[in-house]
């Protein structure tokens, strides 16, 4: 039986480490990205690169596969501070 799989960025924050543990709960293969890892618990990540998301060989290095889920929490979560209405994903 195949994993789904996640990548989550911003796993190293407070929200961030707590997705991961629910998606871990959920039974998916998770990799987690962020500049540091998480404050006051080691993650549950299967995978956790350190890096900055603005470079692109960064990018290319943790999206080395099809993931089922992304979850990039740090431009949602400044979005939704400044009350953007709509989000678009570009294929």
């Amino acid at each position: 039986m195949k994993h789904k799989s996640a990548l989550v960025c911003g796993a190293g924050g407070f929200i961030g480490s707590h997705l991961v543990k629910r998606l871990k709960k959920e039974g998916f293969w998770v990799r987690g990205v962020d500049l540091k890892y998480p404050r006051f618990s080691s993650t549950r990540a299967d995978d956790f690169v350190i890096g900055d998301l603005r470079e692109q060989d960064v990018v290319r290095r943790v999206v080395d596969r099809g993931f089922d889920e992304v979850y990039q929490l740090n431009m949602l979560e400044a979005c939704r501070r400044r009350n953007v209405k709509k989000i678009h994903s570009v294929r």
